[in-house]
């Protein structure tokens, strides 16, 4: 059965019929009224199987335009403003300072229906550079950059580039200014994605990514990983995830900060409060755990309680580590902020900012230990974003 994708940047299409649940599937007949809705498994439905048979018998070609290699039906397009193709868009961006006022951005850019990787080097009021970290026929997207205890910069980023499986690459800009080429951090079976980077006071490069898993060949599940890159190359991958629990709790979004010389791993847990586990947390919840100096796992524990929690970032603050995160409650969003340990968390939970349509990703910068601030993009009024 074919499929065509519908915009809603703001949600509301969401928040209208999808108040209760996450909808696995609706169909919509021609004058707009909703013929059917689901939440289950839909190869076990009986109605839903009836409506597809009587779906095949009247075939009608859909009038389909494609954009940014995905296809919208025409009138999506029209109505969204989006009619007018290809343009250049750019985002998934990345921030890290260097020495001498040198300021590194990567970002992606979808230029003629192509995902590319690039890195902007500022310093100080010359003009900036723009350097293509990973820019071919492959889909490249999700670019990060960090500087190491010397100021190098690296960058890892998610491709295709060896076939239709996605993995995680590492390179440093020494090493793209001389064309040599990105190392592997993963050469999975299964696509591997969402790499976040931190480099320890040994210039010891840790990337942390979630890898998907089949289960019994029906589904996938996605579990956490991290390696340490060094002198002496790539460790074996070490699973952050639990491994005590069934594979359909599913784990994504992780990300990695440093204190103390251990690494701690944030990411999102799709929690059904298994045997042995907290009960005060529910949904997709913030986790965190640590590795301790010798590399072994800490226990993990939770940050957030029982709102769908997603997408979180952690930074270092002097000897203190900060999370944030996005939290979606019935119908609302809110950015949530707390502060951690590679133990346990402290204090309770800040929300920085709450009844809000949507949110992106949070970001934090801070300086010497002193001061600390926090950039996200909201919207308010289901339309416009704005940057906080």
């Amino acid at each position: 059965m074919g499929a065509v994708y519908l915009m809603d940047p703001n949600r509301s299409f969401e928040r209208k019929y999808n108040r209760n649940g996450w909808p696995f599937l609706m169909l919509v007949d021609e004058t707009g009224k909703i013929v059917y809705q689901c939440n289950n498994l839909v190869d076990r439905d009986k109605t839903f199987m009836r409506h597809l048979q009587t779906i095949a018998k009247t075939p009608r070609k859909a009038d389909i335009q494609t954009a940014d290699r995905i296809p919208y039906l025409r009138s999506t397009l029209a109505n969204n403003k989006e009619s007018d193709a290809p343009r250049i868009n750019e985002r998934f961006t990345s921030l890290a300072c260097g020495v001498d006022d040198t300021i590194y951005t990567t970002y992606t850019a979808t230029e003629n229906g192509n995902s590319n990787v690039y890195l902007r080097v500022q310093k100080g009021s010359e003009k900036p550079k723009i350097i293509p970290v990973a820019a071919t026929d492959a889909d490249e997207y999700d670019g990060t950059v960090i500087t190491d205890a010397q100021g190098k910069a690296w960058v890892c980023w998610t491709s295709n580039e060896r076939g239709r499986i996605y993995n995680i690459y590492l390179n440093s800009l020494d090493r793209i200014t001389n064309q040599k080429p990105a190392r592997a951090v993963s050469q999975s079976k299964e696509d591997v994605m969402h790499g976040r980077m931190a480099a320890d006071a040994s210039n010891n490069i840790w990337v942390t990514y979630y890898k998907w898993h089949k289960i019994k060949n029906i589904s996938r599940d996605k579990e956490v990983y991290v390696r340490k890159f060094g002198e002496s190359g790539i460790s074996k991958e070490i699973q952050i995830s639990p491994t005590d629990v069934s594979q359909y709790e599913d784990h994504t979004d992780s990300t990695i900060a440093i204190v103390n010389n251990q690494p701690v791993i944030c990411w999102s847990w799709d929690f059904h409060q298994p045997k042995g586990y907290t009960k005060e947390a529910h949904s997709p919840t913030i986790f965190a755990r640590a590795l301790n100096q010798q590399g072994q796992l800490q226990k993990l524990f939770h940050l957030s309680d029982k709102s769908i929690d997603m997408t979180p970032v952690i930074d270092v603050f002097g000897d203190e580590l900060w999370c944030a995160w996005d939290a979606l409650g019935k119908s609302k969003k809110a950015l949530c902020l707390r502060k951690l340990s590679t133990e346990k968390t402290s204090g309770s939970k800040i929300i920085l900012a709450d009844n809000l349509v949507n949110t992106c990703s949070p970001d934090f910068a801070f300086y010497k230990g002193q001061k600390g601030a926090i950039v996200w993009s909201q919207i308010e009024n289901g339309k416009d974003w704005s940057l906080w």
